[in-house]
């Protein structure tokens, strides 16, 4: 009977202890965006969703940030290099650029993952990316 009340105890406490981990890090991932915080050099690898071994590396740099509009650069390298300005909008931690080929990014703390279209002869990309400056 002893084990039994033991064991009940610990599934309870490891139970307590899931749901506290959980609140706490959706609390963490729901803290308010400093838009400022973007403002820098953003780095990381880019993959085809479609073409395995299709990669290359993506730069985002953010010159400012003026309410939910979002101003920079991109460029994308690969099989071939594309630079382009951007002019965002962000939404809470979501940064959307592009009309035509859309891009959409979600934002925690120093790290970016989202997804492009990608241009008419490119398949759609994974996007991962960290901020270096």
């Amino acid at each position: 009977m002893r084990a039994h009340i033991v064991g009940r105890s610990m599934l309870l406490f490891a139970v307590s202890v899931v749901a506290l981990a959980t609140l706490t890090f959706s609390a963490w991932s729901q803290a308010p965006l400093d838009p400022q915080s973007l403002v820098g050099e953003w780095s990381g690898p880019w993959r085809n969703k479609q073409l395995p071994g299709a990669n290359g590396q993506y730069h985002l740099t953010i010159e400012e940030v003026k309410g939910d509009k979002v101003y920079g650069q991109v460029t994308i390298s690969g099989r071939e290099t594309v630079q382009f300005k951007l002019s965002g909008t962000l939404d809470g931690n979501r940064l959307t650029f592009g009309s035509a080929n859309p891009t959409v990014f979600l934002i925690e703390g120093n790290q970016m993952k989202g997804s492009a279209q990608g241009a008419v002869r490119a398949n759609p990309m994974d996007i991962a990316l960290t901020k270096t400056k």
